[in-house]
């Protein structure tokens, strides 16, 4: 392997973590044994000749290999060293396979266009999707992934409760696309796993550029998502404006705010914009949103 091919990046974080181990919890790490599995993914990704693509805690390459015979350029982030060390192995002296041994929270995701393809470790699904989506303007553009059930189910949930998740969903599709076994895994973990699509809207209902408007918007409404949408806009609209807001959108100004749909919260967004006072706009707080 090219010196380019084995980059390994050492420095990350491992604490107390040891090895095999993603955060406080080792009994995420659950590789892939089904081929057809793999395959189905790849078939997902709709990936065009030599496009880049990212296997996030790629394991011994099990998702990497049949990527790279595919003739993708990969990039495969793996913390464990001895996984690691396995996958430079089983690589040989393939030029379009690059190891990164760190941990893909530190990482540094590419400056282009990039498609994601893994089996994500469960205890970190959440942070590693807001490190892909929390700013649509880097140029992630679409993952296939195996998630737990429960998360697939969660994202991808209808009311949006969690304004983190609906500031994904503004920019991105996430579909889930089906349960997978928890034989398909070894070890087979206690809980049923899917594989979660992630595609990026062509035409997102908002402008990239207003994202983090966007994001104060979605913050304050949804401090409690069940709040009356007259309530939980009152600090920002008029009682006038929310008579109108209420009958453009086509709801009842009881129901809850949550119950707006994506293209429901880009006419709330807009007629912010448009209607009301820049300083009674609401702000995102230094913290940000990923908490």
């Amino acid at each position: 392997m090219s010196k380019n091919s084995r980059i390994s990046q050492k420095n990350g974080s491992r604490g107390t973590q040891g090895t095999g181990k993603y955060g406080p919890n080792s009994s995420d790490q659950h590789l892939i044994c089904s081929k057809r599995l793999v395959r189905r993914m790849i078939q997902l990704a709709e990936t065009k000749p030599h496009s880049l693509v990212l296997d996030i805690g790629a394991g011994t390459g099990a998702i990497t290999m049949p990527l790279a015979q595919e003739g993708l350029r990969v990039l495969a982030i793996e913390n464990d060293p001895a996984f690691a060390e396995k996958l430079r192995r089983k690589c040989g002296e393939a030029d379009h396979i690059r190891i990164i041994e760190n941990d893909v929270l530190k990482c540094t995701l590419p400056r282009e266009p990039f498609v994601v393809v893994s089996n994500i470790p469960f205890s970190i699904t959440t942070p590693i999707l807001g490190k892909l989506m929390d700013q649509p303007a880097m140029p992630f553009q679409r993952a296939v992934l195996i998630v737990e059930y429960g998360a697939a189910r969660r994202f991808t949930a209808d009311p949006i409760t969690n304004p983190r998740i609906l500031g994904w969903r503004m920019w991105f599709d996430i579909t889930f696309v089906q349960t997978v076994s928890s034989v398909h895994f070894s070890p087979p973990p206690r809980v049923n796993a899917a594989i979660l699509l992630i595609s990026r809207k062509s035409r997102p209902p908002v402008a990239i550029g207003e994202h983090r408007r966007f994001m104060g918007l979605a913050l304050h409404a949804l401090r409690s998502p069940y709040m009356p949408v007259r309530e939980a806009l009152s600090g920002i609209f008029t009682v006038p404006q929310i008579t109108r807001l209420t009958r453009n959108l086509g709801i009842d100004r009881n129901e809850p705010i949550c119950s707006l749909n994506e293209t429901q919260w880009a006419l709330t967004y807009d007629a912010m914009r448009h209607y009301v006072d820049p300083h009674r706009w609401p702000r995102v707080p230094k913290a940000g949103w990923t908490t």
